[in-house]
């Protein structure tokens, strides 16, 4: 009696097993008719199936959209949409890169130069000037040897820049000639001056020019018998070469050694000529042509 119970009851869990599996594995819809814990049932009311993509299989939700609203039912099939932002989204960035760095560096000094004191030049760009001077003759030892002649002069200066200077001079010298016949003259002179150095104080002056002269000639009758009473004129030129010292701007003086030579241009110098010597084999030559030095020192004032 007891094997046929146990039979039996085994008999109907063999039974209930599929049954029970049958119930787990239908739909979830049909789950909402069954009461927890029952064995059976009910077969649910008749509803439409919802339709499912292509290969039966529904996508899965995506879990970054799990803030999503539910899904919205459609005829045509499943439709998320997107919540409302609710948060602000991050502010933009702008990147500038940093200002290039800028190294100053001071200035190299400028190279240095030397610039001499300027001293002012005590000549004027053009002056003029009134020369007076005294001179002293060179012409030898003469005849007699008791030669020599000297005097003095004035004359009038104008440069017109501070080089290159005109002067024109008037002179008067006396005395005893070569021939040791007394002897007055007077010059007239226009000479060209030539200042090598003109910013200095010490100028050093070249000069050159032409010059016209007369002079009265007498001799003494108790040293010749043949007395003489003439008038000569001379044309000629004369070369030289001076220093001046300027003082001031004002006041300058000189002194310069010139060279001259010249001849005889009145009536008488083909007829009388001014010099006459013998040699020693009884030849006598004559000349009107004369020459000597001057020898001139003397102060300028300037205008």
């Amino acid at each position: 009696m007891t094997k046929l119970a146990l039979s039996s009851t085994a008999l109907a869990l063999v039974l209930a097993v599929p049954a029970v599996a049958a119930a787990q594995t239908a739909p979830s819809h049909a789950q909402a008719s069954c009461p927890p814990g029952s064995w059976f049932c009910t077969e649910p009311p008749q509803q439409q199936a919802t339709p499912t993509p292509a290969g039966g299989l529904q996508p899965l939700p995506d879990p970054d959209e799990s803030t999503q609203a539910p899904a919205t039912h459609h005829d045509s099939g499943v439709t998320y949409q997107p919540a409302p932002q609710t948060q602000a989204p991050p502010p933009v960035v702008v990147y500038q890169p940093p200002p290039p760095v800028m190294v100053v560096r001071p200035e190299a000094p400028a190279p240095y130069e030397y610039h001499p004191p300027r001293h002012e030049s005590v000549t004027p760009p053009h002056e003029w000037g009134l020369n007076l001077h005294l001179e002293g003759a060179m012409i030898g030892h003469g005849y007699a040897g008791d030669t020599g002649m000297g005097g003095g002069g004035f004359g009038l200066r104008f440069k017109p820049n501070r080089y290159f200077g005109l002067e024109a001079d008037v002179d008067f010298v006396g005395g005893h000639d070569y021939q040791a016949d007394q002897r007055n003259e007077t010059a007239f002179t226009l000479n060209a001056l030539m200042f090598l150095n003109p910013k200095s104080r010490a100028q050093i002056y070249m000069l050159a020019g032409v010059g016209w002269s007369g002079a009265h000639v007498t001799n003494d009758p108790a040293v010749t018998n043949n007395p003489l009473d003439a008038q000569y004129n001379y044309f000629g030129g004369q070369f030289g070469m001076g220093l001046e010292l300027r003082l001031t701007r004002v006041l300058a003086f000189n002194v310069d050694v010139r060279g001259f030579i010249r001849g005889r241009t009145d009536n008488l110098a083909q007829t009388q000529p001014e010099f006459t010597r013998t040699d020693a084999y009884g030849y006598t030559q004559t000349t009107n042509t004369s020459g000597g030095g001057l020898l001139t020192g003397g102060m300028t004032l300037y205008f």
